[in-house]
């Protein structure tokens, strides 16, 4: 976040309808103060400001004083401020003002500012307005421009038209900022400044030597060199709240000012800080904004928390307060691998459960370094329990005939309409899968408490245990209740530590773009054609073709993003759609910029089409993937009909034209159609695969057929790359496109659809709001598909799984 000042000038030059705070430039001003310097500049930083100023001056002459004070807040495009004066003769002068910006193509910003002016004394209330223009092609270099107080509003109270032009140059970053502005005021206050002052020329300086502390300099003189103005001042930090005082000798001007700033921005105090994280509450890949809605955190975010964790030298540790996390498995694996990555740097890691945490709660915390368990709680280690269920009786119930083809043996998912129990393919891949899931479980309980497989394995069979059962058999290490949870931490934290919930919580974000950025784009839920949809109340959320695709597109355009990471968490869906994706992803490598998949929870059928032409796939070990196959179906209502006395009749030109009419079953010809439809795109689907993993069509086959394998087993048959998670596709995805992966760059995603310029912008990961609005589990896990009914041929897991 950029720090607030606004442009010096002599004292005689002040305007007194604005704030004049120390060292900001037309073009790098974007903070709180941003609507008196340059309202355009508000578009560029994202993030909430606040400042607060008071300034004192003295005339050289009389020595009578003058005085200033001022408070403004912004975020978002938006800001707001409030101004009060005491001039030279004590006259008191208000001044409201509210601006806005708007976003433009290519970096630019437009703005505008409005304010009420209230100077004391009869008709002397006006208003005042003003435009402005931002401009930041490269994140090394900005240019801004602006029209104050457009019309002279008000001459008789030294108030009158000026416009400005400005460049800054940022050759260290955020480390070195230097400007240089133009202003020019207009010609009617020639008679009271006098010709030579009416143009000015200043040069800004703003220097940061280290974290939480930042020096500023400036000077201004007129075109003759005829008079001048210098000034001084700093500035430092504490965890996200800045103090400043400058000085302006050659005018007797002095200012004390409040900021906010970034929170990890501080000059004294290495802190010993304890972050509290809680993991039961949700964590969507992109949580939607909404009014009235409850905050919720990113899934990226959480990760990216973890990770600052880990290498912030003021955290000491970290708790964990869990009972029963809605993530997957894999997920689960990708958080235990960042509080590994925390542990790994000296910091010890707590687990706080409460409730009756599942087995993957328990999963979670057997990492950490002490496990607390509520009193009142217990622990539902029970193992594994996988279930399929089969609907061909109930169809044939009611009259309704299934007719399904497939590729190929394993490819079970319209079992479930046309089997009353499961193909021995289908039972040979699901005991493969919780054979796997068993043994990461197992293996990680083991691991975490340091217990033998064997012994781990005879606890799960006499699960579930009470909180004293649990303590007795040394699955925690105490039984807790949270008011005294602090207390028993003593022994574990360094002295003097301190709990800290909202641990970067909320980051801050750079008005400047980075000069380096990895985009994450998301493939979440089931994919289809159109523009992806994050669900109401009578549908489900789901990943649009049309979506992905612009994206994709956004970030092949976008200098600053070096690499994509492709974020997979899908079972499937629609052929047509897959391969719509896959085709953007092979256009962005043909651009020069690497694509990175990692896989999360399940990438299976149509999920890993579109992961299959990608530079480097990671998978964590109990990723669901694979499942290369597809199939096509048609539901024929006819017997239901009869069955309620509807009559129909056909009337059809051409041989097949009514075969995907529900009123009657696919005849032989038909059903050969669309048995050759489904035969095609099961080749068209290995020929993907095996170009993107430089596989023959025969080795394809061998992997393919529907089969579904976990992580661990699919990096064994080539179908993925390595065993990681997120952090390991970014740190690949960096080294990819020419950097190291110790390099630090932005993590930016993408929002929305395209704007009428065609863009969808990039942000920042970070923290939204989203409503807080549920519909029955059975309901909603079967929304997100019904935008498939439409689709002839579908690539989409046979099951929907999830480990508790």
């Amino acid at each position: 976040m950029s720090m607030l000042f606004t442009l010096l000038l002599p004292s005689a030059f002040a305007q007194q309808e604005r704030l004049e705070a120390p060292g900001a430039s037309l073009s790098a001003e974007d903070g709180a103060a941003a609507p008196w310097v340059n309202p355009a500049n508000l578009g560029f930083d994202p993030d909430a400001s606040l400042g607060v100023w008071y300034q004192q001056g003295f005339s050289q002459t009389t020595g009578a004083a003058n005085s200033q004070f001022a408070v403004a807040t912004s975020g978002g495009g938006t800001g707001v401020g409030l101004v009060y004066k005491n001039d030279l003769n004590g006259t008191p002068w208000w001044g409201f003002s509210s601006a806005l910006s708007v976003r433009m193509p290519e970096n630019f910003r437009l703005g505008a500012n409005l304010t009420w002016n209230l100077p004391e004394g009869a008709n002397n209330n006006f208003v005042s307005w003003d435009l402005g223009v931002g401009y930041r092609p490269f994140p090394w270099l900005g240019f801004g421009g602006v029209a104050q107080n457009i019309g002279n509003p008000a001459p008789n109270l030294g108030v009158w038209a000026r416009y400005g032009l400005s460049a800054t140059v940022r050759p260290l970053r955020d480390r070195l900022e230097l400007s240089v502005d133009w202003l020019n005021t207009d010609d009617s206050a020639q008679s009271i400044l006098g010709a030579d002052e009416l143009n000015q020329i200043t040069g800004t300086i703003r220097l940061k030597p280290t974290s939480g502390l930042v020096l500023r300099g400036q000077g201004s003189t007129n075109p003759a060199f005829s008079s001048y103005t210098v000034g001084a001042g700093l500035e430092i930090y504490f965890d996200g709240l800045g103090g400043g005082a400058w000085a302006q000798p050659q005018d007797l001007e002095f200012m004390a000012y409040a900021v906010t700033g970034e929170e990890d921005e501080r000059l004294f105090g290495a802190g010993r800080r304890v972050p509290i994280v809680n993991l039961d509450q949700g964590f969507p890949y992109q949580p939607d904004t909404g009014f009235l809605a409850a905050p919720a955190e990113s899934y990226v975010h959480l990760l990216e928390r973890l990770r600052k964790a880990s290498e912030d030298r003021h955290v000491k540790g970290l708790v964990l307060d869990l009972s029963g996390p809605p993530l997957s498995w894999a997920q689960i694996e990708e958080v235990r691998d960042a509080i590994d990555a925390v542990q790994a740097q000296g910091k010890p890691v707590v687990a706080f459960l409460s409730g009756s945490p599942s087995n993957g709660a328990y999963y979670l915390a057997s990492t950490c370094d002490q496990v607390y368990l509520h009193p009142a709680g217990g622990l539902d280690l029970i193992g594994l329990s996988l279930e399929s269920q089969f609907y061909r009786g109930v169809l044939d119930t009611v009259g309704v005939e299934p007719q399904f083809s497939k590729r190929a043996e394993y490819k079970s998912a319209p079992e479930q309409w046309t089997n009353t129990e499961p193909s021995e393919g289908s039972r040979e891949q699901m005991n493969a899968l919780a054979d796997d899931l068993y043994a990461a479980l197992v293996g990680g309980i083991a691991d975490g408490r340091g217990m033998d497989e064997d012994a781990v394995k005879t606890l799960i069979d006499e699960g579930p245990f009470s909180g004293e059962e649990a303590l007795a058999k040394g699955l925690v290490d105490g039984l807790v209740y949270p008011d005294s949870l602090e207390e028993h931490l003593e022994g574990v934290f360094v002295r003097g530590f301190e709990l800290d919930a909202d641990y970067r919580l909320i980051d801050q974000h750079s008005g400047w773009k980075a000069h380096r950025q990895v985009a994450i784009i998301y493939v979440d839920g089931p994919i289809v054609s159109g523009p992806s949809s994050s669900g109401g109340l009578l549908s489900g959320a789901n990943t649009g073709a049309d979506t992905v695709v612009s994206y994709l597109r956004s970030a092949q355009e976008d200098s600053s993003v070096k690499a994509i990471v492709l974020r997979v968490d899908s079972p499937g869906g629609s052929a047509f759609a897959s391969d719509e994706i896959w085709r953007a992803v092979e256009l962005v490598q043909e651009a020069g910029k690497p694509v990175i998949v990692s896989m999360g929870g399940v990438a299976a059928s149509g999920g890993y089409y579109v992961a299959a032409g990608s530079d480097a796939i990671y998978a964590e070990p109990s990723t669901i993937t694979g499942s290369i196959g597809v199939y096509s179906g048609h539901f024929s209502l006819g017997g239901l009909y009869e069955k309620l006395g509807v009559e129909y009749e056909l009337y059809t030109r051409g041989r097949n034209a009514s075969m995907y009419s529900m009123s009657k079953p696919l005849d032989p010809v038909e059903e050969a159609a669309v048995d050759r439809l489904v035969g095609v795109t099961y080749d068209q689907f290995k020929s993907r695969v095996a170009e993107g993993r430089g596989m023959s069509m025969e080795e394809v086959e061998e992997v393919a057929r529907g089969r579904v394998w976990t992580g661990v087993d699919a990096k064994e048959v080539g179908l993925v790359d390595e065993l990681g998670g997120l952090q390991d596709a970014i740190a690949r995805a960096k080294t990819d496109a020419g950097l190291s992966a110790d390099d630090e760059v932005e993590l930016v995603t993408y929002r929305g659809s395209p704007n009428s310029f065609g863009e969808v912008p990039a942000e920042a990961v970070r923290t939204f709001f989203t409503p807080d609005l549920e519909l029955p589990d059975d309901i909603a896990a079967w929304l997100p598909y019904a935008p498939l009914a439409e689709e002839r041929v579908l690539m989409i897991l046979p099951q929907r799984i999830e480990v508790n």
